[in-house]
């Protein structure tokens, strides 16, 4: 089944165009991309692994949930539609806006932290085609997965800003 995406201008207002989930992103154009991220009580984020069968980045770790946002949708409902597809966690993002929206060039990637929620490993629902395991892991332990080429190669100053975000979600509450 083929998937589509909605194409953004640097604005983010969709453009009307649409392309194909696999296609390359026409320049100056955007493609939106949703990330979930679950901290435990401790602190720990909640980390997944991709099946061997995964297109890209087989058998490697992964944040919480991370996906395209499909045509149609909106950043909120696709982090819902994630959520519980891949994890069988129920969310309502209706009324977030994401902790952090990052342009990396030929996308937009949704950050929506979810904090102090207690998840029960045993109790998920794994998307069978999509995620082999899920784990918490602290800071340290997801540098290490990192260095040792077992995760999805995110840049490590981007996981450090999102455990630094996990505590400060509200920079600008003085200001």
């Amino acid at each position: 089944m083929k998937e589509y995406v909605d194409l953004y201008d640097n604005f983010r207002n969709k453009t009307g165009k649409v392309i194909e989930r696999r296609d390359i992103v026409p320049k100056g154009l955007f493609r939106l991309i949703i990330h979930v991220l679950i901290f435990d009580k401790k602190g720990r984020l909640l980390i997944q692994k991709r099946t061997k069968s995964k297109r890209s980045w087989p058998n490697r770790w992964d944040l919480t949930v991370s996906g395209a946002v499909s045509s149609g949708e909106t950043s909120q409902i696709s982090a819902s539609r994630e959520l519980f597809e891949e994890l069988g966690i129920k969310y309502d993002f209706s009324n977030s806006y994401p902790n952090i929206s990052i342009n990396t060039g030929f996308r937009i990637d949704d950050v929506y932290i979810i904090k102090n929620k207690d998840i029960n490993l045993k109790k998920l629902k794994l998307q069978e085609e999509e995620v082999s395991d899920a784990k918490f892991v602290n800071l340290k332990q997801l540098l290490e997965i990192i260095d040792r080429g077992e995760f999805v190669p995110y840049q490590k100053d981007y996981i450090n800003l999102l455990f630094y975000l996990r505590d400060n979600t509200n920079l600008f509450e003085n200001y």
